[in-house]
């Protein structure tokens, strides 16, 4: 497909270098650079490119500054941020790009980035999903911590102590993989008491995953909301994650599965926090409708932006490269029934372990969802509500399944 693309720099080298990079990965992407931000601006403005990447300071105008404009008159391009000299800190105020990536970056980062942004964009059949897509003024970019824990874990060389050294450093983390470790979902027979044996025992895609929903959940700690109670929808998705994983593992699912919907249950309720982020007082209206209709909260926040928060989370996902039944399990969470074949699956799972979770630890107070029989009944599981609705579930029993 061809594609439009600016890059906007007053460093000549970095210039030529980035569009000589992103010539070079599809020959039919029109690439242009600009050094001067308000000619570009003025060509955004005669004819809006598919992706716009900027650097951050720069005479005459910031990159931040740059991409508001951009926002207002072509929503619909996506923002892409790059600096060597803004923090990671100073970058959460940087609320008009989609994406950030550092100089100087790498080669391979920033191909997979702008490939990564297409596909996200590419993917989106929803009209309301990328209406909304499209109007967000912040959205997260991959934490620096998981990229530096993926490093580590590309390295073949770095032992589980220099892992486990990363975990420790972090009192948060440290809890949070020492209480996994020791959950009955692992039943390891003893207590573990330090980083390096929880590793050992968890796998590295199980910390991985943890990291990153710990580093997500953390770019909104400063997030203040009538209708968001953060420690309440993070015990939610905790929940999630492990229903989630013991229902694969009861299902005999491949490990690389049950690790999967352990990420996804994690980080399902991310697109809460980006809506509440951008559309503060649009989604304090949908809860008053809920309230008003004593009804769930996903069908009145569906009316209001057209899509749900967790196909936001699915594109949040796209964009940074998650697996791709991840992906899909988000974005049929809501309407699970639109997935193909009629066997157990992660998106299964993850429904099933949603429903589990909002009895057991909710992560609001408004009616709950329905369970959809039909598609419980297609999957084979119909008769197995009466059992998940239990307050013990999972109990030993179910483990032993």
């Amino acid at each position: 497909m061809k594609r439009s693309i600016y890059v906007v720099d007053d460093q000549s080298a970095v210039l030529d270098t980035a569009v000589l990079i992103l010539r070079g990965i599809d020959p039919q992407w029109e690439i242009t650079g600009f050094s001067d931000p308000l000619a570009a601006l003025a060509a955004v403005k005669a004819k809006a490119p598919d992706l716009i990447l900027t650097d951050q300071l720069m005479p005459g105008m910031h990159g931040s500054q740059l991409l508001e404009e951009v926002r207002n008159i072509a929503p619909a391009t996506i923002r892409v941020i790059m600096s060597g000299y803004v923090s990671l800190s100073k970058l959460t105020l940087i609320t008009s790009a989609h994406q950030y990536i550092a100089k100087p970056f790498d080669i391979a980062k920033l191909r997979e980035l702008v490939r990564r942004s297409f596909a996200a964009q590419e993917r989106m059949a929803n009209k309301g999903l990328q209406s909304m897509a499209a109007s967000l003024r912040s959205i997260p970019s991959l934490p620096q911590v998981y990229q530096s824990l993926l490093a580590e874990l590309r390295d073949a060389r770095a032992p589980g102590s220099a892992i486990a050294h990363m975990v420790a450093d972090d009192a948060g983390l440290s809890i949070k993989v020492l209480q996994l470790a020791n959950s009955p979902l692992f039943g390891q027979g003893y207590f573990i008491t330090n980083p390096t044996d929880a590793v050992m025992c968890l796998g590295t895609e199980m910390i991985s995953s943890i990291v990153l929903s710990q580093s997500l959940f953390r770019h909104y700690e400063n997030l203040a909301h009538e209708e968001l109670d953060p420690p309440r929808v993070w015990g939610h998705c905790w929940e999630t994650a492990y229903i989630a994983q013991h229902l694969c593992r009861q299902k005999r699912l491949p490990r690389r599965k049950a690790e999967e919907a352990f990420l996804a249950g994690l980080l399902h309720e991310a697109g809460r926090y980006i809506l509440v982020d951008n559309f503060p007082d649009q989604f304090a209206a949908a809860c008053r409708s809920a309230r008003q209709a004593k009804s769930p909260l996903s069908p009145c926040l569906l009316e209001t932006f057209q899509a749900t928060p967790t196909q936001l989370t699915a594109y949040l996902m796209e964009l940074w490269g998650m697996p791709d039944e991840v992906i899909t399990a988000l974005s049929l969470q809501d309407n699970p029934q639109q997935e193909q074949g009629g066997a157990f699956s992660l998106t299964s799972a993850l429904y099933i372990a949603d429903h589990i979770a909002a009895r057991k630890v909710p992560p609001d107070d408004f009616v709950l969802e329905p369970w959809n029989t039909d598609y419980l009944l297609a999957r084979g599981c119909k008769d197995d509500i009466a059992r998940w609705e239990e307050p013990s579930f999972p109990s030993e029993d179910d483990r032993g399944r």
